[in-house]
C-alpha cells in the first residue's frame, strides 16, 4: 500500500492556497471548462454502479483493512509517519502532511485513496477521542460540510450514524446522505484506531430545490459511491499523532480526458483532507476550551 508522498501541501502561514493559486492559473479555464461539462454530464446522464465494480471495490478495501491489522499487530508501524524519520520530522514541526495514491482504475469506476497526519502537541488521547465522540457538534465542528449528523446507536467501540454531506465545487453542489459504521478498537493505553464504512451512500438529486429527492441506492451521479475511512492516535511525545486515512469509490472518467482532469481530481480531495485536518484540530482545542470554562463556572457557583 504505497503512497506517492506530495511534499508541498501544507505550510504554515496559509502558502496552501498560494501554491494552488500559482499552480493552477495558467490552465484554470481550460480544465475547468471541460470539467464542468463532465460533471454536468453526470448529473443529466445518471450512473449506476455495477457489480464488477462493487467487487472490485471490495477487494481493494480489503487489502487497505489487512494492512491495518498489520500495523495493530505490529508487522509494520503503527503510525505511516514512522514509515520515514522525514515525515515524522515535518509533522511534529507542526506541518499538516497529505500523500495520495493515484486514483486507481476499476471497471467502471475509481477508486480514491488518500492519507493525512498532524501532531497536537500538549493534547491527551481521551482529549481527541472525546472530540471525535462528540457528534452532536459536528455541524459546528466541519461546517459548512458536515450539515447533520444522527447518532443510531454509540457504545465504547462501536457507533452506527447517518450524516449529511454538503460539498460544493465550480457551481456544482454535492450532497450525500450515508450511513456509516464506525468500530473503534483500543489496543493500548496511548494507542487506538476505527474503521468507518458506509452501509447506505446516497446522494440527493438538486440539493437545495424544491424538488431534490434521493435517487434509489447504487444510482445517481456517482461522484460517491462508497467510502471507508481508517483514524489512528497515537499518544507519545508530549501530544498526540493523528491520522487519517479516506477511501473513495467514484464513477469513472473518460480515459481521454484523465490527462486534463486529473489535477483537479487530485486538488479537490487534498484540499477537504487538509480542511478535515484543521477543523480536528481547531475542534479538539475549541472543546478543552468550552470545558475549561464550564468548569470555571460550575465552580464559581450560582450568582447571588
Amino acid at each position: 500500500m504505497s503512497h506517492t508522498e506530495i511534499k508541498d501541501v501544507m505550510i504554515p502561514g496559509g502558502q496552501t492556497r498560494q501554491f494552488a493559486r500559482e499552480f493552477y492559473a495558467p490552465r484554470t479555464r481550460t480544465i475547468l471548462a471541460m470539467l464542468l461539462c463532465l460533471l454536468g454530464a453526470a448529473r443529466s446522464d445518471a450512473a449506476e454502479l455495477k457489480q464488477k465494480t462493487l467487487r472490485a471495490w471490495e477487494a481493494y478495501v480489503q487489502t487497505a483493512n489487512l494492512a491495518m491489522e498489520q500495523r495493530a499487530a505490529g508487522r509494520s508501524p503503527f503510525l505511516w509517519v514512522d514509515e520515514s524519520p522525514e515525515l515524522l520530522q515535518r509533522v511534529r514541526s507542526g506541518e499538516l502532511v497529505v500523500s495520495n495514491r493515484d486514483p486507481s482504475d476499476v471497471p467502471s469506476g475509481l477508486i480514491h485513496h488518500w492519507v493525512g497526519a498532524m501532531f497536537l502537541p500538549g493534547i491527551t488521547l481521551d482529549e481527541v477521542n472525546a472530540m471525535f465522540n462528540d457528534y452532536d457538534h459536528y455541524p459546528d465542528f466541519y461546517r459548512p460540510r458536515v450539515v447533520k449528523v444522527k447518532v443510531l446507536k454509540q457504545t465504547d467501540d462501536y457507533q452506527n450514524i447517518t450524516t449529511l454531506v454538503v460539498q460544493k465545487a465550480f457551481g456544482v453542489t454535492g450532497a450525500v446522505e450515508a450511513d456509516n459504521e464506525v468500530h473503534i478498537i483500543r489496543l493500548d493505553a496511548r494507542r487506538v484506531y476505527s474503521l468507518s464504512t458506509a452501509t447506505r451512500v446516497q446522494e440527493i438529486l438538486n440539493y437545495g430545490e424544491a424538488d431534490q429527492h434521493l435517487p434509489s441506492e447504487n444510482q445517481g451521479p456517482g461522484y460517491v459511491w462508497r467510502t471507508v475511512s481508517i483514524n489512528r492516535l497515537e499518544q507519545r511525545d508530549g501530544g498526540v499523532y493523528v491520522e487519517m486515512e479516506m477511501i473513495g469509490l467514484s464513477r469513472g472518467i473518460p480515459i481521454e480526458f484523465r490527462w486534463l482532469i486529473k489535477p483537479l481530481i487530485d486538488h479537490m480531495p487534498r484540499t477537504v483532507m487538509l480542511d478535515t485536518l484543521k477543523d480536528t484540530r481547531n475542534a479538539v482545542r475549541e472543546r478543552i476550551e468550552r470545558e475549561s470554562q464550564d468548569q470555571k463556572v460550575a465552580q464559581s457557583g450560582p450568582r447571588q
